[in-house]
């Protein structure tokens, strides 16, 4: 049985997808050609066009926003999403038996959906400071990350948008 992409998981990576394109010198196309190829490896309903549909609606928000902050927004989110459950419990990632990186049963990721709920965190993010990330927190401290922990260091190619 097929599993599913967890939400968490996809805008996570979309998240940090929006913020490379910000701070680094690749393009877009590129940077969700790469993650969504990642992802797909993974779980077989993401594709590129997800992730670049999604990470471009990250950006959209920021812009419309007016903020000067954007990377750390994305990054508080990313931060937030990996780390806690919708209610604001600590996320558990590995039980007894299983993980939820290998997926879940239902599909949770709608890329439309999940852009617009991003614009909330924008404003949350400017006034609950509680939201942000902790100084020197990375992918690397995620407790039973295993793959997940490395996305942020994926090698980005030119062709990769193609």
């Amino acid at each position: 049985m097929a599993l599913y992409c967890p939400a968490w998981i996809y805008s996570s990576v979309c998240a940090l997808v929006a913020k490379r394109y910000l701070s680094e010198e690749v393009t877009l196309e590129a940077l969700s050609g790469k993650y969504g190829s990642e992802l797909g490896n993974y779980f077989s309903e993401i594709t590129e066009e997800m992730v670049l549909s999604t990470s471009e609606g990250y950006l959209r928000h920021l812009m419309e926003a007016e903020v000067d902050d954007a990377a750390e927004i994305l990054e508080s989110f990313a931060y937030n999403r990996l780390n806690f459950d919708a209610n604001g419990s600590q996320r558990k990632i590995k039980g007894y038996f299983s993980s939820t990186l290998t997926g879940v049963k239902l599909p949770e990721v709608n890329a439309e959906a999940l852009a617009k709920a991003f614009k909330p965190f924008i404003f949350m993010y400017r006034s609950k400071p509680e939201l942000a990330v902790p100084a020197g927190w990375t992918w690397e401290h995620i407790e039973d990350g295993e793959w997940l922990k490395t996305f942020p260091n994926l090698e980005i190619l030119f062709f990769d948008g193609l």
